[in-house]
């Protein structure tokens, strides 16, 4: 479900067919994105509002925002693989998040609270990988299509709140607020909680196919 947002589509279609500048951020942001109820086994038979989001108590690499709310079921739904996808859940009703996601929306929830913070990393061979392999530092040669952080991206430690259970990641060109670019689910959803070590991203583990 990795894709570039709307904003960067447009940015993208407008510089290279429409003739129009572009200037890229020196600098990105890398943020989290969470579950606000966490897993979905964990609300059953529980009433759930519109906005809520949840993960599949088997996680498939896709989110789901409360579009209808009600009193979930006593067992999980078959949760849809599908862009915008929805499913019943006893009388609430769950939407594939894509959408909210791809227009990075107010429905993403972002981690906040707990000395949360977006961790910056410069635009820079230096610190993203060339499409001819993780780690290399060159001008893109490759045919992948795929970068990753060369560095460790390490956010503060949680401090005073839970931050929860996160989906994944979405990179900004703004350390709070600003326009969201790029986004991924994690390869495993990771809960985070009050006094955890700092969660981080080894080398290599922050990846992006611009051909997905």
């Amino acid at each position: 479900m990795s894709a570039t947002t709307n904003y960067l589509d447009n940015k993208l279609v407008d510089w290279f067919l429409r003739g129009q500048t572009l200037t890229p951020p020196a600098t990105v942001y890398v943020g989290l994105i969470r579950a606000t109820k966490g897993y979905s086994n964990t609300v059953r038979s529980t009433p759930v509002s519109v906005g809520d989001t949840v993960i599949p108590a088997t996680p498939n690499g896709h989110i789901y925002r409360c579009t209808t709310s009600g009193t979930t079921g006593s067992s999980e739904p078959t949760w849809p693989t599908s862009n915008n996808g929805t499913v019943t859940d006893g009388t609430a009703v769950w939407t594939e998040q894509y959408a909210d996601l791809k227009a990075a929306s107010a429905n993403v929830t972002e981690v906040s609270g707990g000395a949360y913070a977006r961790v910056s990393v410069s635009s820079a061979l230096a610190q993203w990988a060339g499409t001819q392999g993780q780690g290399t530092t060159t001008a893109s040669s490759g045919s992948s299509g795929t970068t990753s952080n060369n560095n460790s991206v390490t956010f503060p430690a949680p401090s005073g709140a839970n931050w929860g259970v996160i989906f994944g990641f979405m990179i900004f060109d703004a350390s709070t607020a600003g326009n969201g670019l790029i986004f991924a689910p994690l390869t495993t959803p990771k809960t985070v909680n009050n006094n955890d070590p700092a969660p981080s991203f080894a080398a290599g583990a922050l990846t992006w196919q611009i051909d997905n």
